[in-house]
């Protein structure tokens, strides 16, 4: 997620930006042979380095289906199409940038990633390792093909390739006789399969992996105290007959859903949960894979990366709406919170405590035992580290070391600027 000019501490200094000053790598379009068009980077590029945003029209895909057809009839044989998710498409056939020319490659040296920018979804190319002057740009289309249709040849021929595009992954076509229901609910099971998608989409720089496993192996007692004393979440078993009730739920119950089970998981998750403010339907399915998570580390990691302070969001934007903050409400005290440092940095009290005078029984209830835990967590300070070199000078062996000269019962060599002799 890029910084808000408006609200970055950083202000003019903010190097998050790349998106909205468009900071993008020098390239050029090439002839890639059997491929057709290419990129190829102008400069040697570093892990980590934006290339550019793919841009184009973003439609939705009963939109996308149309223009399909359209493209067919007109003989239009290249379609630039990319999902973001969300019953959303990104059409650059007439109207994008050089991005599209970018080719698929089974070993690609780019990886394609989602940012938020501005409340609105972007796709962005960045390298995913060293790319040398001259070197065509590529990265996984992670084509997914509907079941018994022709795959498409692959001449990436790189390595690592397996001859045809978009063999890891086949969407079956859907039948009215074998999937009976409605135009909302196959939306709705398009939408969990979007995020099931994207959450199981391991694709991240070596920076991002390296960070989110840092953060998992920092959440440990020391830093959120006990989970025995302090964990507040009444737990997902007691409220399993109330979640599963619920018709949305059923849904994804029907699927088998999972809840996160590794860091990369709760990266995209977060990056899902940010771009995601009053999308109802979004939100309740966000709300029932957090409920099936049992993983404390895992969740401890999601409070670290702002999740927390996502709900606190989530709990203005439905103030008016019961059933929605008893959602939020669960979910919230589903999370493993063991300290008052934690509470206090999300600022989920001060929403909270207000909802212990709520006109429903239900959410005032909640509110109310969540508040009561929550005033008896402690505060917890981590003294830093001191580094070797200064920890040995402060040891009294260190203190009490004798000198060369000392140790031979000579004299310390004189420090005075005086000169010697008389007067």
């Amino acid at each position: 997620m890029e910084c808000n000019p408006l609200t970055c501490p950083c202000g003019s200094y903010c190097l998050n930006r790349r998106f909205q000053k468009r900071q993008y790598a020098n390239v050029c379009v090439i002839n890639a042979g059997r491929k057709g068009f290419g990129l190829q980077a102008l400069e040697d590029l570093d892990v980590g380095r934006f290339v550019m945003e793919y841009m184009g029209e973003v439609v939705t895909t009963t939109e996308f289906r149309k223009r399909s057809r359209v493209y067919q009839s007109e003989g239009i044989q290249h379609h630039y199409f990319m999902s973001i998710g969300h019953n959303k498409v990104i059409d650059a056939t007439r109207k994008g940038c050089v991005a599209r020319f970018v080719n698929h490659s089974c070993g690609p040296n780019c990886v394609l990633q989602k940012w938020t920018v501005g409340g609105a979804i972007r796709m962005g190319i960045f390298v995913e390792r060293p790319i040398k002057r001259g070197e065509e740009i590529t990265f996984d289309y992670k084509f997914e093909r509907l079941a018994g249709t022709d795959p498409q040849p692959c001449y990436c021929g790189s390595p690592e390739c397996k001859g045809v595009i978009g063999v890891a992954k086949e969407r079956p076509r859907k039948t009215l006789a074998l999937n009976p229901g409605t135009e909302e609910e196959e939306a709705i099971d398009d939408t969990i399969a979007d995020i099931d998608d994207e959450i199981a989409d391991d694709t991240v720089t070596r920076h991002q992996r390296d960070d989110i496993r840092r953060r998992h192996a920092a959440v440990d007692d020391d830093e959120y105290g006990s989970d025995e004393e302090g964990y507040s979440g009444s737990g997902s078993e007691a409220d399993e007959g109330d979640w599963g009730s619920r018709a949305g739920f059923k849904r994804i119950r029907r699927r088998n859903q999972k809840g996160l089970t590794s860091p990369e998981q709760v990266l995209k998750f977060v990056q899902i949960m940010h771009r995601s403010a009053r999308e109802t339907d979004i939100i309740q399915i966000l709300i029932g894979k957090l409920m099936e998570t049992s993983d404390r580390r895992l969740l401890k990691a999601l409070i670290g990366l702002q999740g927390a302070s996502v709900l606190r969001l989530w709990l203005q934007d439905y103030e008016s709406d019961d059933v929605m903050l008893i959602k939020i409400l669960q979910c919230i005290d589903h999370m493993p919170f063991s300290t008052r440092n934690t509470i206090e940095e999300s600022r989920l009290e001060e929403v909270v405590k207000p909802l212990c005078s709520f006109s429903d029984e239900n959410v005032a209830n909640l509110a109310s035992g969540m508040v009561e835990r929550w005033s008896q967590l402690q505060h917890v300070f981590k003294i830093p580290k001191k580094s070797r070199k200064e920890s040995a000078a402060n040891t009294p062996a260190a203190s009490c070391r004798q000198s060369p000269n000392r140790a031979n019962n000579t004299p310390p060599a004189s420090t005075s600027n005086r000169p010697v002799g008389g007067g």
